[in-house]
């Protein structure tokens, strides 16, 4: 399908030498450190995926003689990371619809004096906004088949959704598209996931009762660490249970980041060896959460996000 193999047989080196371009170098200045810095780790993956770089520890080391798999990662997720690391480096700045800038919210303030922010130079289309992105991104963009002309694709709608830009108010969750894919993954749910989501799902007292454990030996540790004044988080029930409610969703979110996608829905343990863990997906998430509203409705607390 399209949404794996991309627009053309030109998108992976270009899309990998923009990645590479703009990574963080380690102390060392021979690697790349991601610093846990959401963008950065992405990248790092994609260029391991795109055979430009082996994973180290805190990122990834470019190779000397970079070469293309034969088995390529999926192109749309790839798509993704370039937004996302493009965004971390404000090289492509959404717009609200009007075109101008989003308010600071809170503390932040204008520096006075400063220059304007560059306009748009990426106009919208129907479901996205305008952006402003730099000459380089714009011709990784083009090249990516994400935009056209001065303007968003067709195809990009989707892809904009895994990152949905605040500043564009996208309710994808409401989309004709969205609603259908989330009836097309109940119904074609392999075993595998569904036995998984079971397992998940399933909260039993023992569950709560290992993590009210764990609580109170690191609240003794803390003690021992610190003294016996440290600040530490009253261990409760609720508040066990509470942890391990929130560790199932966040357990789900990544069976979803690494099996499911709009176009394809559910892939095979062999179709995801292609697939980029591209968490902070928001499109996952939303899946996520309408799929187990609708399979768990009396487990209301697997929904929240």
């Amino acid at each position: 399908m399209f949404a794996e193999n991309g627009p053309s047989s030109v998108w992976p080196a270009v899309a990998a030498n923009y990645l590479a371009r703009n990574q963080q170098l380690s102390d060392d200045g021979k690697s790349w450190d991601h610093s846990f810095t959401s963008a950065y780790q992405m990248s790092c993956e994609a260029l391991v995926a795109l055979g430009y770089a082996e994973e180290n520890g805190r990122g990834a080391i470019p190779l000397k003689n970079p070469t293309l798999p034969e088995i390529l990662p999926r192109w749309d997720d790839v798509c993704v990371v370039v937004l996302k690391l493009a965004g971390q480096r404000g090289q492509l700045q959404y717009r609200l619809q009007d075109g101008t800038v989003r308010p600071p919210k809170g503390l932040a303030l204008s520096i006075r004096g400063a220059p304007p922010p560059p306009a748009a130079n990426i106009n919208p289309v129907k479901g996205l906004g305008p952006a402003y992105a730099t000459p380089d991104v714009q011709s990784v963009l083009q090249v990516l088949g994400l935009v056209s002309d001065g303007m968003w694709t067709t195809i990009a709608e989707t892809i904009c959704w895994r990152d949905q830009p605040r500043e564009w108010s996208i309710d994808f969750a409401s989309d004709r598209r969205f609603v259908v894919a989330v009836e097309r993954a109940a119904l074609s749910m392999p075993g595998d996931i569904r036995d998984e989501m079971d397992r998940l799902a399933a909260i039993t007292e023992s569950d709560v009762a290992a993590a009210l454990a764990s609580m109170k030996l690191w609240n003794e540790e803390a003690r021992a660490k610190y003294g016996p004044k440290a600040l530490i988080r009253a261990s409760t029930n609720e508040r066990a249970r509470r942890s391990v409610e929130a560790g199932r969703r966040h357990s789900l979110d990544w069976l979803f980041i690494r099996r499911w996608r709009l176009g394809d829905s559910w892939l095979t343990v062999e179709e995801a060896k292609r697939a980029l863990e591209v968490f902070h997906d928001p499109l996952a998430i939303a899946m996520r959460r309408a799929l187990v509203e609708r399979l768990y409705p009396d487990l209301p607390y697997l929904t929240e996000m």
